[in-house]
């Protein structure tokens, strides 16, 4: 975690300036707290669509999952983040990954906001494997 403070990684949605400053030190974006989580989740977590956004666009991984196996999608919808959740489907998340125990964010999602922009965006995902011939029809 060489150049990623821990407070930094801690603040990483409370503060989006200072989240700069990090990158522009040469911040480890893979850097992950204890419980296996990143910065992304945490961003998630503070409902910071700006920090995602940053994060993003700085390549940090959208697509990491916990040692749970979920994602910052699979948190977001559980959690009811629905901007968050907008925001991960146009930046590339994946609507049909599951965690370990098999659920995605379309089974967890908590309010009737992420749920419906789930469905679609599960639809959406489900036929452009078929089309791809990456599932069967």
């Amino acid at each position: 975690m060489q150049g990623f403070r821990t407070e930094g990684v801690n603040a990483v949605g409370a503060d989006v300036e200072a989240l700069r400053e990090i990158i522009a030190e040469g911040g480890d974006l893979d850097a992950m707290t204890r419980d296996g989580n990143n910065a992304v989740w945490l961003a998630c977590k503070q409902d910071s669509v700006e920090a995602i956004e940053l994060l993003a666009a700085e390549g940090a991984n959208i697509h990491h999952r916990n040692p749970d196996g979920s994602t910052a999608l699979i948190y977001a919808a559980s959690a009811g983040k629905t901007a968050v959740v907008t925001l991960l489907l146009a930046l590339g998340a994946d609507p049909l990954e599951e965690n370990v125990d098999g659920f995605s964010a379309l089974d967890l999602a908590s309010n009737i906001e992420c749920l419906q922009v789930l469905r679609v965006a599960s639809r959406q995902r489900r036929d452009r494997l078929k089309a791809e011939g990456m599932v069967e029809t």
